[in-house]
């Protein structure tokens, strides 16, 4: 570039020289020290300058042009390498490792296991001579009958509306069933007061449930139990999920004392407890999963999970059913006790474990990740996957082929645990979660939403 500018710079100041001497020379003309700058130096240049104009504009356009198309291609590199860096950080499944000790569910239909041999058969509500439509006219629901005298003789429930009597019912019920786990607990929270913290020991040594009133003793009597060293357990974390519509209606002191009560009760001090309320909606199994997410960082926890609803409420009915053809209310129950691997309880053995797949689009890459792409029960008949969405929800079967592509899992081995809910439907996916850890020991239970499709969950009883 400057070897052509002194070129070119060389040719016109010699050419115009030359032009100006001859013609100062034929007119005679005597230049001043000004002509000499003029003629010699600025024409030179001037007429230079023009003539490698267009070339110099050419060249700073390309060189312009140049650095826009390196610095686009760097930009497109560093998103390619963005890209390529989040696509192997989404293709890396985020594993959940959970353990559970306990588990109960109750529905208009079933309980318990009883639930996975009804769900493979078509489900009809009955007909409730006590519920009534918007119509005022008698409906069809899925209520729990077994409740209805607790709800309609226990006195301490007389003030309460009829759908907050039912669930109240339903988590006393609930309570009730977990007792012999629940007291296990509380037995191995006191053990672990006794060993590692000597201002609740003395809490421990003075409640009622763990004293002998004809030892004269007594402190000797419980310290002398813990004589070897216990795993440390800091806490029962009760966790009560309701559906988002009872946010503004629920009064959370009564249920709450009712349960620190039967709590107490099994010998467990305040200072152990801690009880939370959850009330979701239509994001409901995603804060499920992400609460699930967080348990399994509690090393030295345990948590005791109720899911409940009822709208077996005339009101309810009213509040809720228009506009649908036919509005069936439901209510149901579960609870399970979760805990972290890493932690241990005295007396308890897991009895199922759960391992959640996030980021996971496929099974089979859940499957394989757990080196169960070749199970022996995939060959069966026999249903283990529990289908949270609705069966007639459309472009399902499409989702669902889609996600179970280049694995075993057909068909055949769906169950939907919907049909027993009806339109109550607020929580049924995390109510169908639990339904999943009631398969049987020997299969491994798959639950699945194709509303959550990079949500993965297989239990077992163990895993390798």
């Amino acid at each position: 570039m400057i070897k052509i500018i002194l070129t070119t710079l060389f040719g016109v100041l010699l050419l115009v020289i030359t032009g100006i001497i001859f013609y100062w020379r034929d007119i005679k003309h005597d230049p001043s020290r000004q002509d000499f700058l003029i003629f010699f130096g600025l024409i030179p240049l001037s007429i230079t300058f023009l003539i490698l104009m267009p070339m110099l504009i050419k060249k700073f356009y390309e060189r312009h042009q140049e650095k826009k198309k390196q610095k686009n291609a760097e930009a497109e590199q560093a998103s390619e390498t963005q890209i390529a860096a989040e696509k192997q950080e989404s293709d890396q499944i985020d594993w959940v490792q959970l353990q559970v000790f306990s588990v109960t569910s109750l529905s208009g239909i079933a309980e318990n296991e009883a639930h996975i041999e009804l769900l493979q058969n078509p489900i009809s509500p009955q007909l409730d001579q006590q519920l009534f439509n918007h119509f005022n006219l008698p409906t069809t629901s899925f209520r729990i009958a077994e409740i209805d005298n607790a709800v309609n003789n226990d006195a301490e429930l007389a003030i309460f509306s009829p759908r907050r009597k039912r669930i109240v019912a339903l988590i006393q019920q609930q309570l009730e069933q977990n007792i012999d786990v629940l007291s296990q607990i509380a037995a191995h929270l006191k053990n672990s007061a006794l060993f590692y913290d000597v201002k609740l020991a003395h809490e421990y040594r003075m409640h009622p449930a763990w004293m002998n009133p004809n030892s004269e003793h007594q402190d000797e009597e419980i310290e002398q139990k813990v004589v070897e060293s216990v795993p440390r357990l800091n806490r029962l974390n009760i966790h009560i999920i309701l559906a988002e519509n009872l946010l503004h209606f629920w009064d959370e002191d009564s249920p709450s004392a009712m349960v620190n009560e039967f709590l107490t009760g099994l010998g467990i001090i305040p200072q152990h407890l801690d009880t939370q309320y959850h009330y979701w909606g239509k994001s409901a199994y995603k804060d499920w999963i992400q609460l699930l997410k967080q348990i399994q960082y509690l090393d030295s926890e345990v948590s005791f999970f109720i899911v409940v609803d009822s709208e077996i409420d005339s009101e309810t009915i009213a509040d809720v059913a228009w506009g649908f053809e036919k509005y069936i209310p439901s209510e149901y129950a579960s609870t399970c006790c979760i805990t972290s691997t890493n932690v241990e309880l005295q007396n308890l053995v897991a009895i199922k474990n759960i391992r959640i797949a996030l980021n996971a689009d496929q099974a089979v890459k859940t499957l394989k990740g757990l080196s169960l792409e070749k199970a022996p029960q995939f060959t069966q008949d026999e249903p283990f996957v529990l289908i949270l969405d609705d069966p007639t929800e459309a472009k399902l079967a499409k989702k669902l082929k889609l996600n179970f592509a280049e694995s075993m899992i057909e068909e055949q081995h769906y169950l939907y645990s919907v049909s027993c809910l009806g339109q109550t439907q607020t929580l049924s996916k995390i109510f169908g979660f639990m339904l999943g850890l009631h398969f049987k020991d020997e299969l491994y239970g798959y639950v699945y939403s194709a509303e959550h499709q990079q949500t993965q969950v297989i239990v077992g009883t163990e895993f390798a």
